[in-house]
């Protein structure tokens, strides 16, 4: 395995959950097909990202029906590139759905929010490596905003222990306010707002585990990590290659 030149926190996200998974994604950088979650994702981002960019440039808001034309635009151009692994759900619903976030998001948050910059991507030296963050949102007052789509609503306990809001900290070398705005993808669509913050004893912390996760990874030992939630092939893009490296016997 060569060693690891960058990391980024969705590849140690992607290493606690599972280490092959990891090495499949990255090292050998086997293709997979994206998820239906992974396309409204992008989608969604890219709307909200042409939203404050103009409301950066123009000092206005934006239309939301030019907002949802971004929405559709970055969505064919998602699908259009690889096969789309739907799983239970529906391609004209997950659209219909997307949409809805959109236009809730833009009509009930959005305008109170006062944007710096928008969808800006860091780069800082960690234990050797270039560690690599993109930030979807920073306000005025330099708060932290993260750009999220879920099924359920976030608890706070596991936006307090994200490791997304410290890669942010990291990157921008300073303690964070950081907001995580989530599109509730309930029958009524609504915005979560969840805010969590981190000090430079956060930063210290995690960049202790950037360089450890680092040498794990430059081990050239990545084991599969079967008691995760992610180890299913409803969840798992690599479950038929993990599983095809078994050897199975039969006891009689």
């Amino acid at each position: 395995m060569a060693g690891v030149d960058h990391v980024s926190h969705s590849q140690l996200q992607t290493w606690d959950k599972c280490p092959r998974q990891w090495e499949y994604r990255y090292v050998k950088k086997l293709s997979s097909k994206p998820s239906s979650e992974l396309i409204l994702g992008g989608a969604y981002h890219k709307a909200l990202d042409t939203y404050f960019k103009h409301k950066i440039e123009k000092g206005e808001d934006m239309d939301v029906e030019d907002c949802l034309d971004a929405f559709i635009d970055e969505w064919r151009h998602r699908i259009k590139e690889a096969p789309v692994n739907w799983g239970y759900k529906n391609e004209n619903s997950q659209l219909t759905l997307g949409l809805a976030l959109v236009e809730e998001y833009i009509e009930s948050t959005a305008p109170e929010v006062f944007p710096a910059s928008s969808e800006e991507t860091f780069v800082v030296k960690v234990s050797g490596v270039d560690f690599i963050c993109i930030i979807d949102l920073q306000d005025i007052n330099r708060v932290v905003i993260d750009h999220k789509t879920a099924g359920r609503p976030y608890q706070q306990r596991d936006v307090d222990k994200d490791l997304q809001a410290s890669a942010a900290a990291l990157v921008l070398n300073r303690g964070i306010v950081f907001q995580n705005h989530v599109a509730v993808k309930a029958k009524t669509p609504y915005i979560q707002i969840v805010k969590t913050m981190r000090v430079v004893a956060d930063i210290e912390w995690f960049t202790n585990k950037v360089g450890l996760t680092v040498k794990l990874m430059n081990s050239g030992n990545a084991p599969p990590s079967v008691d995760s939630w992610v180890c299913s092939p409803l969840y798992c893009p690599y479950w038929d290659n993990c599983r095809s490296e078994l050897t199975r016997k039969s006891f009689s």
